[in-house]
């Protein structure tokens, strides 16, 4: 069981971290090169594909790590500095996943969609800032996480 628990959890951590990086560090530069309107529906289209994949990638995370925790350590697990350390990033991260797709990217997206090219680029940078820090909170997470 504890091993089928690691296992799901390992695939839906680097399926979310993975993502977030081929987003962030190939395909942001390569869609740089493209005009504001192209560059600007690829990414709602990219998010839209991807975001329902995050949703279940944070469910799993969220059920197979409690789930491992109480197996093994009990309730007294989520004290424990490296597991509460976990916890409190991976929170974070959900949380700011969370006003992404719930705020920012219903204002992107109907910016886009009305064609307001300036107000899409504008919400563009706190969706990069999400993403930049959520990467890096990711991969703080892989030490932590095989320690």
């Amino acid at each position: 069981m504890n091993n089928i628990l690691i296992t799901v959890h390992s695939l839906a951590a680097t399926l979310w971290i993975g993502g977030i990086f081929f987003a962030f560090m190939i395909l942001r530069p390569i869609s740089a090169q493209l005009e504001p309107p192209t560059r600007l529906r690829l990414w709602v289209n990219v998010f839209r594909g991807f975001f329902p994949w995050v949703w279940g990638f944070i469910a799993l995370l969220v059920a197979s790590g409690y789930a491992d925790l109480i197996v093994r350590f009990g309730l007294s697990g989520f004290y424990l500095p490296r597991l509460l350390a976990m916890q409190i990033i991976g929170w974070i991260m959900i949380l700011l996943f969370a006003y992404l797709h719930t705020i920012l990217l219903r204002r992107f997206a109907a910016a886009v969609d009305a064609a307001y090219w300036t107000e899409a680029a504008t919400v563009m940078v706190p969706i990069r800032r999400i993403m930049a820090t959520n990467l890096f909170l990711g991969l703080l997470l892989i030490p932590i996480g095989i320690a």
